[in-house]
């Protein structure tokens, strides 16, 4: 009984902790100071962010700005 509960109050503080709106790939794209701010903030602790749903989005944002709009494969020279 109290085990349950303990796991009950557990998720309950998980799921109260999540109060960062998630953001686009797009997004992250249109915004590249977001982009750069939210990478380094990941960077800081992957830990913890790497695989929280803006990092991903971040994290791809920043690979597809690197590369041809063409879709060639090749990086673009910035």
């Amino acid at each position: 009984m109290m085990k349950g509960l303990f796991i009950a109050v557990a998720a309950l503080l998980l799921v109260a902790c999540k109060t960062e709106e998630t953001m686009t790939v797009d997004f992250y794209l249109a915004n590249p100071d977001a982009r750069q701010q939210k990478l380094v903030q990941c960077a800081n602790n992957p830990g913890d962010e790497a695989i929280q749903a803006n990092c991903v989005n971040a994290k791809e944002a920043q690979h597809k700005s690197l590369f041809d709009p063409d879709n060639t494969g090749m990086p673009s020279i910035k």
